[in-house]
């Protein structure tokens, strides 16, 4: 219930963003962080710029889990040197530069809708002397302007939620993947054998600038890749490392704490099953990493 009294209180102090289901409009203003309403206005140049909810299985501090998450999404995806990577919603491109670091693609293209993120992630490319292997451009998911087959391997980390539709970026992703390539996403989605979104659900859909065509479960999201021609479809629910943790570290930014001096305590079962209890007041209660391959043929 806290959880629900919290984001509505969120929502009367933020109305706009409840005007316009409309991404650019929520990126623009999460800024440089993804705790809504503690964005630094890009002071800090050494600021890690993570907007993903991070797996917190290991990690206590927000950088460790929100680069445990792209290094789960990247193990999805079986990211290798030869790939060409398409990654879309890149926000600021910082899992780009980790998949480089850490898996050493060859190269990413990145689309993203957002202009300001994609500016500030140019200069981050550029800054690291990384232009000639990571390309961002302004985008969208839903209609890639890249030839059949261009890449081996597309990324969405967090941000199919958001597309018009999700099923639409499915068939985009299928016809730019080269026969054999794969597709990997980490989202939010509703557990198996939710309700139909309710008033407050579709407030909440729409704070978040998440279609409500997009709320479904895991099982349909299966259903939706297979259509869309995938084979090979492996969906994992990653929410008791995702949602509690998520939620901790959000409770202590917003009781004063800055990003540096947040670390959450060990969250043992109790403190996982309450946590995982108080998201279910806002409807997407699954988190998935999921993979799917192109047919060789």
């Amino acid at each position: 219930m806290n959880t629900a009294i919290n984001f509505i209180k969120n929502m009367a102090a933020m109305p706009r963003l409840l005007l316009r289901s409309d991404p650019v409009d929520y990126y623009q203003f999460l800024g440089d962080d993804v705790v809504e309403g503690e964005t630094q206005g890009f002071r800090d140049p050494n600021k890690p710029l993570w907007l993903n909810l991070g797996y917190w299985e290991k990690a206590r501090t927000y950088p460790q889990a929100a680069s445990a998450m792209a290094q789960l999404l990247g193990e999805a995806a079986d990211l290798k040197p030869e790939d060409r990577l398409l990654d879309v919603g890149f926000g600021f491109a910082e899992q780009d530069l980790y998949w480089v670091q850490s898996f050493g693609v060859g190269h990413i293209t990145g689309v993203n809708i957002t202009p300001m993120q994609v500016e500030r992630s140019r200069q981050r490319v550029a800054e690291r002397n990384l232009s000639e292997r990571v390309d961002l451009r302004v985008g969208s998911a839903t209609e890639l302007a890249f030839e059949p087959g261009a890449f081996t391997k597309v990324t969405a980390l967090e941000c199919a939620h958001h597309f018009m539709t999700r099923e639409q970026f499915f068939r985009e992703a299928f016809r730019v993947l080269a026969p054999g390539g794969r597709l990997a996403t980490a989202d939010g989605v509703p557990s198996p054998g939710h309700r139909r979104p309710n008033l407050f659900t579709k407030l909440v859909l729409r704070r978040w600038a998440s279609p409500v065509e997009n709320y479904y479960d895991r099982n349909v999201y299966k259903q939706k890749l297979e259509a869309a021609g995938f084979v090979n479809v492996q969906v994992r629910s990653i929410a008791h490392f995702v949602f509690p943790g998520t939620l901790k570290y959000s409770e202590m930014r917003r009781a004063g704490r800055s990003l540096e001096d947040t670390v959450i305590p060990d969250l043992g079962p109790l403190d996982i099953a309450k946590g995982l209890k108080q998201w279910e007041a806002l409807g997407i209660t699954d988190y998935l990493i999921v993979s799917a391959d192109k047919p060789r043929v």
